[in-house]
């Protein structure tokens, strides 16, 4: 499920990259938090005589911080009254009081059936092995949701001790609690449970079946494959994909024959069409993908004509490319012997289509040998050859930009244009493209295309050519010139003037691109002009200006502009002091960073948060940032205290640590960040692991999800319980997927617990209620490769334009996620951002 609050917009890489990010705002739920000092009042109404009042403070006790409220919580679960009771379990378990759930074994045996059923549910939440074995009386209790209950309850613990009485309830009359009992002993793990849930395998209700057969799965022993080849006959279609889901994790090979006969039987789906089967032909093939043994692939390469060559970017609608994908190097080998044996055009083509999602560059020669020979649709060559992103193929790319057939041509544009790497400049499209760019009777939508793929070569070849191109009527060729000339990253004072030129244009997206380009490419002689411009110009243009501003004096190594940046910065009105600012901050001169220091003395709050932003780009005055720490403003605070991290030496660790617990959000939760990234960069990464474990018990959301990614960052762990309860339980999405990323690298890194946090990222998997959790559990997400600068306009949502002072969360490619106030043009400079995707979260004054 995806919240309204949540945005995610995709970021084109470059060196500096000007995007706007829309931020939804939403207004804060009445009474959504209580006042840290109202803690008093709520005690006091908890032994009131009124019980009225009693039950409104106990309802108050999820909102107050988990330090002030887990004595209160204790106090409501011995109160007279049921109602206050019953509002104190719901308040230990969300706030995880630790041992409740032995405060309350009592209620499973009351008569009112509100209290067992709440017994059962914080136990639940915080299981203890004296309160899991009173769950075991329970599970007779003649009431079916309490008996259900308890089950659930049993099975999060994933205590061993609760196997046995499970087992003894798999027949239990209810099918609620059959469920809950299967389930729990899926959940639980104990290989005792295989035997005794193959027969519920046989169940009358199909919703037991089909989580007998996920279970099975998950248990992972060989005893099951009999009967689960079974089930694949199953009258319902949810309990073949389970078992069919099954059979892939057991790499049950001994299944693809019968694997095979479901397919035929499924056929290719309604039609007859393509990619279109049902859940079980899809679950067949994910099963198949999973096994990959020869037999598995041979039957996967089979279908794979049937599917066709899918478009790459309709890969959602190729099942079978995704389950080859999965079966690794043995479908590699069997796909190139597909590829050399003569297969019809169809299958060539969506072999070599497979062969890229596979990943497979030592396929290019035997890619590009079909392709030469026609044996292959040259649209899907192009495709697979710019997915596997191997610039061996360039060569064989570049001779078919000449194609007579236009949607050919653009498919090859954009091979090329993936290809080329502007940090390698290669001028052989140069000459390929110079007549076809130049020919006024192409259209103009290849022409752009075409002047893209200049920029994209990176040779000082294709400048004079695009700057012959900057006068065209098209005000959309002159955009693609523009930034094409910034992407090409070649300086000239003849691109200088072209773009200084097309910077005053009446088109705002042209003199938007013209600034991003001149950001990219512009050094001393644009500064100084554009330094001039900002102080005379209107101020709807100094947005615009201040983005190449920044972007060419990050380029500048001469002494005497910062000079002439002082001047400006003293006469230059408050809109355009930001990126006066933050040019001194992309400067490599220690002169810049002394300017700094010096301006932060006397200067309002906004310059202050601005100059703490800055400092991140100059070590050698790491001390006016640690003076910024104890800045009276917390946005002040928030930016120098993630600058710190970007600079800090280990001497930082300990300014930091004591910061996770800083009364503001945003200055805990980047401190957490700074921490991980210091400690990591003095080699003393172990100093941070005591402030980080402690923070994960935070009351605020954004630190507990900044302590675990800090501990990622780091490479550390704490207490494996406590992590895989934030990720079963706790009530921000956000402290789950952080708690996900890090549970997947100490999976990755093994140890004593990784058995267990595998099951619970299973868990998470199939059970979160929160697609992008789920999501993150199923499967790793590599890490970013390379960094770029990044300049983000914060637009909160219901508003066309970027604003003053907007509250933000910014979440980078890596997880982690910086948290602040925007400048006075709304905006926030991010320096060495990881590639890919950036968001705007909700801020952390309203995140949950």
């Amino acid at each position: 499920m995806v919240t309204t609050v949540r945005l995610r917009k995709p970021i084109v890489v470059g060196a500096l990259l000007s995007a706007t990010i829309g931020l939804s705002m939403v207004p804060m739920p009445a009474q959504a938090s209580v006042w840290p000092s109202s803690h008093e009042r709520v005690a006091e109404a908890l032994v009131s005589g009124n019980v009225s009042e009693r039950r409104r403070a106990a309802a108050q006790l999820p909102r107050l911080p988990p330090k002030l409220a887990t004595g209160l919580a204790r106090r409501a679960l011995r109160d007279g009254d049921i109602e206050v009771r019953l509002l104190g379990a719901r308040a230990a378990a969300a706030l995880g009081v630790d041992k409740a759930g032995d405060e309350v074994v009592s209620w499973l045996s009351d008569r009112d059936v509100r209290l067992r059923v709440a017994a059962c549910e914080l136990i639940a939440a915080v299981p203890t092995a004296q309160s899991v074995q009173a769950l075991a009386r329970v599970l007779g209790d003649a009431k079916a949701r309490v008996r259900q209950a308890a089950a659930a309850a049993m099975g999060g613990s994933g205590m061993s001790d609760a196997v046995s009485p499970l087992l003894g309830h798999l027949d239990d009359g209810a099918a609620s609690v059959r469920l809950a009992v299967v389930r729990a002993l899926g959940r639980i793990g104990d290989r005792r449970a295989v035997v005794p849930l193959v027969s519920k395998l046989q169940d009358q209700e199909s919703d037991v079946r089909r989580e007998a057969a996920r279970s099975l799965g998950q248990l992972g022993d060989g005893r099951a494959i009999a009967t689960l080849m079974l089930a694949l006959q199953d009258q319902t279609v949810a309990v073949r994909v389970e078992a069919l889901d099954a059979l892939g994790r057991l790499g049950a090979d001994a299944a693809t024959a019968a694997i095979a006969a479901l397919l035929s039987a499924e056929g290719t789906g309604a039609g007859g069409q393509a990619g279109a089967g049902g859940p079980v032909r899809d679950a067949a093939l994910r099963a198949l993908g999973h096994i990959a043994t020869p037999d598995a692939v041979k039957l996967l390469i089979d279908q794979l004509e049937s599917e066709g060559p899918v478009p790459l970017d309709e890969s959602g609608r190729a099942p079978v490319r995704g389950a080859l994908a999965k079966a690794g190097q043995p479908a590699i080998e069997r796909l190139l012997l597909t590829l050399n044996a003569s297969p019809s055009q169809r299958l060539a083509s969506a072999t070599v289509l497979a062969l890229a999602a596979l990943d497979a560059r030592e396929a290019l020669p035997a890619v590009v040998r079909a392709a030469q020979r026609g044996a292959v649709a040259l649209d899907a060559s192009m495709n697979a050859l710019a997915s596997l992103g191997d610039r061996r193929a360039l060569p064989f790319v570049l001779e078919h930009l000449d194609e007579a057939d236009g949607r050919v041509r653009q498919v090859v544009v954009q091979a090329a244009s993936r290809l080329l790497d502007p940090t390698q400049p290669d001028g052989r499209a140069v000459d390929v493209v110079r007549a076809r760019v130049l020919d006024l009777s192409a259209s103009v939508s290849e022409r752009v295309a075409l002047v893209r793929l200049l920029g994209r070569s990176g040779s000082p070849r294709a400048q004079p050519l695009l700057l012959s191109l900057a006068k065209s009527r098209s005000t959309a060729l002159q955009v693609a010139v523009v930034e094409a000339l910034g992407v090409l990253g070649v300086a000239s004072p003849n691109v200088d003037d072209v773009l200084l030129e097309a910077l005053a244009d009446p088109s705002h997206r042209l003199r938007v691109a013209a600034a991003t380009a001149i950001g990219k490419v512009g050094k001393d002689g644009a500064a100084r002009k554009l330094l001039h411009r900002l102080g005379v110009s209107a101020e709807q243009d100094r947005g615009a200006i201040g983005i190449g501003l920044s972007g060419a004096l990050g380029r500048s190594r001469d002494p005497a502009l910062v000079g002439q940046v002082k001047r400006a910065v003293a006469a230059a009105p408050a809109a355009a002091r930001d990126a006066l600012i933050e040019g001194l901050g992309r400067m490599p001169i220690k002169e810049a960073g002394a300017l700094l220091s010096e301006l932060r003395r006397g200067a309002d709050v906004d310059d202050r948060r601005k100059i703490a932003e800055a400092l991140a780009g100059h070590p050698e005055s790491v001390a006016a940032l640690q003076a910024l720490l104890g800045d009276p403003d917390p946005t002040v605070r928030a930016n120098a205290t993630w600058s710190l991290g970007k600079v800090g030496g280990a001497g930082a660790i300990a300014r930091l640590a004591p910061l996770l617990a800083d009364l503001d959000v945003a200055v805990a939760g980047n401190a957490a960040t700074a921490l991980a990234q210091v400690a990591v960069r003095s080699g003393r990464s172990a100093a941070a692991a005591k402030p980080l474990c402690a923070a994960l018990t935070d009351y605020r959301s954004y630190v507990r999800a900044g302590a675990l990614t800090g501990l990622r960052m780091a490479s550390l762990t704490c207490d494996a319980g406590g992590l895989r309860h934030l990720l079963g339980r706790d009530r921000s999405w956000r402290v789950r997927v952080a708690a996900a990323r890090l549970l997947r690298q100490q999976v990755t890194k093994g140890g004593p617990e990784a058995p267990l946090d595998k099951r619970a990222l299973w868990r998470c998997a199939v059970e979160d209620r929160d697609a992008t959790v789920a999501a993150l559990c199923a499967a790793d997400v590599p890490p970013p490769q390379g960094t770029h600068d990044v300049l983000v306009y914060v637009v909160p949502n219901g508003k066309t334009v970027p604003t003053a002072r907007a509250p933000y969360a910014l979440v980078l490619a890596d997880g982690t996620m910086r948290l602040g106030v925007a400048d006075r043009r709304g905006a926030l400079f991010e320096a060495a951002a990881p590639n890919g995707m950036l968001e705007l979260a909700v801020p952390a004054a309203l995140a949950p």
